[in-house]
């Protein structure tokens, strides 16, 4: 993440609050920690559109993140539909239709960089005001510019796509541009939630997200918020960080192909019923364990009061399970399995630091093949040579949205 330095610095600052006393914190310290931009630096119709959605910002970097989390969203949307009616076309598609939904896209594309320019420019010109988040801001910038850039290559490459040659070829190279620039927003999606995580660690307010935000609107499961409360909480509750705590992340391996055959709307079908069936198979009988969607095909398993390899155990019977599941997706049978990175949370970890050796280990776990585990207990990720449990087979019929 392009937030992952000073977002590590702050969230080793929240957590360093936990350990003392509120009365210990010095008036100038409280002030340092919520040092943000000056609400006059908000645009109206950014505050105009956050109070539609009942989200009250502190800060221009806040209220920046939190607009552009939801112009992404619908951004999103309004591509999938361009996408749902390529793909209900026969195999000898319309030109001129396909002309109408190619202007359709481009001015979509157009609409969407001039929002995020807008963005960029609000937070350039207010960059002295920032104070603490100076940085933050100029981060955000970097990302806009080089999703700019990414954006543009596309609308280029859709230009110059001759549709009156191969109808359907044409077709088929618009839904690809199309799931590129799905792809692009669920990055940006992913960043500015990365970027409201480390607002709220700075600003203490962790134990005030609201409950409906820590949940995910797909898959009904614990998101990224949901997931930093889960620790937050838990190391509320346990100060001097004697109790265990292991940490698993699926990583689903053919997301990517599943949407291009499928399309993005099908995708999220699929995830929800994929996250309903890890919500089943999670231990109900013992331990602590919460399964939360951290980005669009990331799920990661909070075990708390299990060490490493009994997290690894349970997580591998997962694993084995949903690789013998599947999924009916309008009467096609889909796969979907994992690669899993496992690890421990030690006494003086961090959600980032956690995070990034979990990536790390699921890397590895991507490059010894996909669908196996890996563990890292310290010393690095190591693959795993696990038995085979005695798992169910199963179908799981995909539902109509």
């Amino acid at each position: 993440m392009a937030l992952d330095s000073h977002q590590e610095d702050s969230e080793v600052d929240a957590n360093r609050e936990l350990s003392c006393e509120s009365a210990n914190a010095s008036p100038e310290a409280t002030v340092r920690a919520r040092a943000i931009a000056s609400i006059d630096a908000i645009p109206p119709e950014y505050i105009g559109m956050l109070q539609g959605e009942s989200i009250v910002a502190n800060s221009l970097v806040e209220a920046s993140a939190e607009v552009l989390r939801l112009e992404v969203g619908r951004y999103r949307d309004a591509l999938i539909e361009i996408d749902n009616q390529l793909r209900a076309m026969d195999d000898s598609p319309d030109p001129g239709l396909m002309e109408v939904l190619t202007v359709e896209l481009e001015d979509l594309n157009r609409e969407w960089l001039n929002k995020q320019a807008e963005a960029a420019n609000t937070l350039d010109s207010n960059g002295d005001s920032l104070g603490e988040y100076s940085d933050i801001g100029s981060l955000l910038g970097t990302v806009l510019m080089e999703q700019a850039a990414q954006i543009e290559t596309t609308i280029s490459n859709i230009e110059h796509l001759d549709l009156s040659i191969d109808p359907a070829d044409g077709r088929r190279r618009l839904m690809q541009e199309i799931i590129r620039l799905i792809d692009l927003a669920h990055d940006l999606r992913d960043k500015m939630q990365e970027t409201l995580l480390t607002v709220l660690r700075a600003e203490r307010r962790l134990a005030e997200v609201d409950r409906k935000m820590q949940f995910d609107g797909l898959t009904k499961l614990h998101n990224r918020n949901g997931l930093e409360v889960v620790f937050y909480e838990w190391w509320r509750a346990d100060i001097r960080r004697e109790r265990i705590v292991s940490v698993a992340l699926l990583d689903i391996d053919n997301l990517r192909k599943i949407n291009e055959r499928f399309g993005a709307e099908a995708g999220d079908r699929l995830l929800a019923e994929f996250g309903r069936l890890l919500g089943e198979l999670i231990r109900k009988d013992r331990g602590f364990d919460i399964v939360c969607r951290a980005t669009g095909q990331q799920f990661i398993i909070f075990f708390g009061d299990t060490g490493p390899r009994n997290a690894t155990s349970s997580v591998e019977r997962i694993r084995q399970t949903l690789e013998s599941t599947i999924f009916n997706l309008d009467g096609e049978e889909v796969a979907m399995m994992v690669s899993v990175g496992v690890a421990e949370v030690g006494a003086d970890d961090t959600t980032t630091k956690v995070i990034k050796r979990l990536e790390k280990a699921t890397r590895v776990a991507k490059k010894n093949g996909r669908n196996c585990t890996v563990i890292d207990e310290g010393n690095g990720p190591t693959p795993i040579t696990a038995p085979e449990y005695k798992v169910v087979g199963r179908t799981v019929n995909v539902e109509e949205r």
